[in-house]
């Protein structure tokens, strides 16, 4: 049976290594018998806006990810209080993003064999 693991992106800005190093990372474990899902927290969860195009300040783009996404089905998890102080009220659909409130965050994380904050 494979381990579970849940990388936990809480630092900002998005578009910087975390959120992409977070996600590469995250491919990269299907070939190591484990299931990684990724967690979006604080300033991270602007990620999932559609119009978050971070390559326009000169940063790593993240849109390279949702290919990988949707051959994985790698699950992604956004922290619905952080969204909403954050202003992200529109989440791009091809993320698959399922909100989890701040209440529910000891449970998920006790989901996973591993958790990685980042």
């Amino acid at each position: 049976m494979a381990k579970k693991l849940l990388f936990v992106v809480y630092q900002s800005p998005v578009g910087s290594i975390w959120v992409n190093e977070a996600f590469r990372t995250a491919f990269g474990m299907y070939g190591e018998d484990l299931e990684p899902a990724v967690l979006l927290m604080n300033e991270a969860t602007v990620a999932v806006r559609p119009t978050c195009k971070p390559e326009c300040l000169g940063l790593l783009p993240i849109s390279m990810v949702k290919r990988y996404l949707a051959r994985y089905g790698t699950p992604v998890y956004v922290v619905k209080e952080d969204a909403e102080r954050m202003k992200v009220t529109e989440v791009d659909p091809e993320y698959g993003a399922q909100f989890v409130s701040k209440a529910e965050l000891s449970k998920l994380f006790h989901e996973y064999d591993y958790v990685v904050f980042m």
